[in-house]
């Protein structure tokens, strides 16, 4: 008659040994967020923002997709992961670049190059930046303000009186020109490089011009009077130019 010992060492013998596929996995509260975000940055920038879903970033930290609902709830927060780091990181080099500046006109040329650089090396999280309202993934407040508030100081010595409609047009310009050139919309030939200098010393010298122009006065509209209050309440809830 078996012993019971003899049963459990026959047991140990014939338990099926487990396949990496089914060794436990990391524990949920091991994922920080900054693992989640550089886990989603890669997958973006590598196979497209479509790729970026809750089982792929699951799958590149290391958990089971179930386990990253502790941290997002839809895969439109990896995505504002994307464009908060993407705020951040701009916001970042623009300081530096334009912090450095001798003049206003070089200032504002830093800020265009600073566009393209970010630009070419994280397309897919630049897209992200100022598209955002269909996606969900608006940038959090906090660096999309940091990176506003940094381009406002930057245009704030080159233009007269509020930097705000400078901002918004130097910002549209190498955004626009910027999700251009990653596309490849620019198809009549010719020399790229040589149509974003021109275009940025074009607006530039536009806008360094502006200091010299006598400002003229102008009726106030409805649109002036909801952006004075604004500003009245220092632009505190504004993310975006």
């Amino acid at each position: 008659m078996a012993t019971v010992n003899s049963l459990m060492m026959k047991v140990i013998r014939t338990e099926p040994k487990r396949t990496a596929e089914e060794e436990p996995m990391p524990a949920p509260q091991r994922v920080t967020r900054a693992a989640l975000t550089a886990a989603a940055r890669t997958i973006a920038e590598r196979d497209g923002i479509d790729a970026v879903t809750i089982s792929a970033v699951a799958a590149a930290v290391g958990v089971r997709a179930p386990s990253l609902y502790k941290h997002v709830t839809h895969r439109h927060d990896l995505l504002r992961l994307i464009a908060d780091d993407a705020a951040r990181e701009l916001g970042d080099d623009i300081a530096a670049l334009a912090g450095s500046a001798a003049d206003p006109a070089t200032a504002l040329t830093a800020i265009g190059h600073a566009f393209r650089a970010f630009s070419a090396r994280s397309p897919r999280a630049a897209s992200l930046l100022f598209s955002g309202a269909a996606l969900s993934a608006e940038p959090a407040s906090e660096s999309m303000s940091a990176l506003t508030a940094t381009l406002l100081d930057a245009v704030r010595a080159s233009t007269p009186g509020d930097p705000l409609p400078a901002a918004r047009t130097l910002t549209a310009w190498a955004h626009g020109f910027c999700t251009m050139e990653q596309a490849g919309a620019f198809r009549l030939g010719g020399d790229v490089d040589e149509a974003f200098e021109f275009g940025l010393a074009t607006l530039v010298a536009a806008l360094t011009d502006l200091r010299a122009a006598p400002e003229t006065p102008r009726r106030e509209t409805v649109h002036d009077s909801g952006r004075l209050q604004a500003e009245a309440a220092g632009r505190r809830g504004n993310t975006r130019l």
